[in-house]
């Protein structure tokens, strides 16, 4: 750091230019930093997908007012799902994970009352903008009461998806 002489013995030190770019470049390094951690969003997954059997099956998703995805914009990295309310037992209710009230293709996950939760890992099962969950059952339903789709997710700009670590 250079120093300049002003009035006589008085001393004053500034940068030189290789000091202050590094300084900027800190300082924009930082910035964005702080940004990327803004944007980042360890949720609870909104508990939309519920509902109640009818005739011993249920269907919720979309289709039926109930969206169950990221704000636009937005994606999920989905860590834990958990289908509560089915009944367990040597024949226990089942019910299929789609996207998009997708039910003609193969879904992407199954639930019963035996094995009700699970978790993913990295970028396992992502919901990206304008996806959202739906359920459905397989076979008939020995349930009554309320079936609810909950978990937990990281939200981050959809163009930021596969920076989310582990």
């Amino acid at each position: 750091m250079p120093l300049i002489v002003i009035e006589g013995m008085r001393f004053w030190a500034h940068k030189d230019r290789d000091e202050f770019l590094a300084d900027v470049i800190a300082g924009v390094a930082a910035a964005r930093e702080l940004d990327a951690a803004r944007a980042f969003n360890h949720m609870d997954l909104p508990l939309t997908l519920t509902g109640t059997p009818a005739n011993s099956a249920i269907t919720l998703g979309s289709g039926f007012g109930q969206i169950c995805g990221p704000k636009s914009g937005y994606a999920w990295r989905v860590t834990r799902l958990v289908v509560g309310g089915l009944t367990a037992g040597a024949a226990p209710d089942v019910v299929n994970l789609y996207k998009n009230d997708n039910f003609q293709r193969p879904p992407l996950w199954q639930f019963n009352g035996n094995n009700f939760g699970y978790t993913f890992d990295h970028l396992q099962l992502v919901l990206r903008p304008g996806e959202s969950f739906s359920l459905q059952n397989v076979g008939t339903l020995a349930a009554t009461g309320t079936i609810t789709l909950a978990g937990e997710v990281d939200e981050v700009p959809a163009e930021m998806i596969w920076k989310v670590e582990n």
